[in-house]
């Protein structure tokens, strides 16, 4: 007989055994996946490193030159001779011009020079040098310079003629009623040039002054014939003279304290110290430069380009965009006082409860700038109109007064703090601040380059 077997079939459960390596790497996954969304989805905040630096200034410009001088006009009317180079010293009773009522002595000159005016190479050299010049600082928008120009070539032109007058004078016999020859009353620089300005001072000057254009020299020597009152010389008698230059308010702020300063004169490369003063008249900003020597050399020019021989500005170098303000609550010195934890400046606050009840609460601040009397203090816990008291004094004063300082924002932290900076210079790209101030940047800080794109205390992705 044939056994029968078992089938039940018993069904043995498989303990579940957890993988960590698989779960490890979904998290890693996951992570992976959050940051690259994170990163996409997150503005990002562009870092500028603080560094060293220098901005140098431009200080080149164009400056008004005011002497003493003394116009002299003619007493008839005539053919009218010069004796001397423009721009050079005459002694009292010395020949300066001569005027011929019937131009017998004019004809007289001319016929002598025949043509030879130039026998001398330096001559023609001087020519080519004022073409030169011109060609080379030639802009449309100064078109005013051709009448410059055309002063220049004359007054070389007459120079040479009034070279050869000198000894055609000693040697003319003509009529003496109807010639007349004048001489300086004092010595001096004689000059063949007005301008209308020869009356302006340093008390006088004004912004129309510096208009080259409404300021053209009127050469003297370029003219055949003079009518009687007609100007036909000027005397300068003194060797200290003014160069005006105007400048914008932060150069004047940084030249106030300077009481001497150098200058190059960019005609013909010379320097010279001069005494500065600041003027400021109707608004506008002017450097009053005196010399006391120089004054020969630009005798003929109105307007003298110079460059001012100062340091260039050095500090701490930022960009522009990364500027900007924040405000801060201006309270009294004797209002804050030192406690909390930290042993800290702190204020103390009114803290009104819930029953209705008053409490001095101490409250953290920090100091950011101060004045002679006055805290410039920022607090978390600090909002407009709260109540503070005095230290030891029942006196209380409510949080009103604001005042803005400017800064930037650090993030060296992970998170935008803002810190006081103190501008010394500024271009249209970079500031330079300066080094060691409180609550401000140090040397290789990071900062945010553009201030505009962050909040002070926002986590920086």
């Amino acid at each position: 007989m044939t056994k029968k077997r078992n089938k039940k079939i018993v069904k043995f459960h498989k303990s579940s055994h957890i993988n960590i390596g698989v779960i490890l790497f979904a998290i890693i996954f996951i992570y992976m996946l959050y940051n690259i969304f994170q990163y996409f989805t997150t503005e990002q905040v562009a870092v500028y490193e603080v560094t060293q630096g220098t901005i140098a200034q431009n200080n080149t410009f164009t400056g008004l030159a005011l002497r003493e001088e003394t116009v002299f006009n003619a007493d008839v009317s005539g053919y009218v001779n010069y004796y001397n180079k423009d721009a050079t010293k005459v002694g009292v009773d010395t020949y300066v011009y001569s005027v011929d009522e019937t131009g017998d002595f004019y004809n007289q000159v001319l016929s002598a020079n025949n043509g030879q005016l130039f026998q001398q190479k330096e001559s023609y050299q001087e020519l080519e040098k004022t073409a030169s010049e011109y060609v080379l600082g030639y802009s449309d928008e100064d078109f005013y310079q051709v009448y410059e120009f055309k002063y220049d070539m004359q007054a070389a032109l007459m120079e040479a003629l009034s070279a050869s007058n000198l000894s055609s004078l000693d040697g003319y016999s003509g009529n003496a009623a109807t010639f007349h020859p004048y001489l300086a009353p004092q010595a001096g620089v004689v000059v063949y040039n007005t301008d209308g300005l020869e009356g302006t001072t340093v008390d006088t000057f004004n912004a129309d002054s510096f208009e080259q254009s409404k300021h053209i020299k009127d050469n003297l020597q370029a003219k055949e014939k003079v009518s009687a009152g007609e100007p036909v010389f000027k005397l300068i008698t003194s060797e200290n003279w003014d160069l005006i230059l105007p400048i914008d308010e932060q150069l004047a702020t940084d030249l106030a304290e300077q009481n001497n300063i150098k200058v190059e004169f960019q005609k013909d490369g010379t320097t010279a110290w001069a005494s500065s003063n600041i003027i400021n008249r109707d608004g506008a900003y002017y450097l009053d430069l005196t010399f006391q020597n120089s004054m020969i050399r630009y005798a003929s020019d109105r307007y003298v380009d110079v460059k001012l021989l100062v340091s260039d500005t050095n500090g701490l170098k930022i960009p522009n965009t990364a500027l900007t303000e924040k405000s801060f609550f201006v309270v009294p010195k004797d209002y804050v006082t030192k406690g909390g934890d930290s042993d800290g400046n702190g204020v103390l606050r009114q803290n009104v409860s819930k029953d209705g009840k008053k409490a001095m609460e101490f409250t953290d601040v920090t100091v950011f700038q101060e004045t002679e009397d006055s805290y410039y203090i920022d607090g978390s816990d600090l909002k407009k109109g709260d109540i503070i008291n005095k230290p030891d004094s029942s006196e209380t004063m409510t949080l009103e007064s604001t005042a803005k300082l400017q800064g930037a924002y650090n993030i060296n932290k992970g998170y935008a703090v803002f810190r006081k900076v103190e501008i010394l210079y500024q271009n249209e790209e970079y500031t330079i601040i300066n080094t060691g101030t409180s609550y401000g940047l140090s040397l290789y800080d990071h900062i945010a380059l553009d201030a505009s794109a962050i909040k002070e205390n926002q986590i920086v992705q």
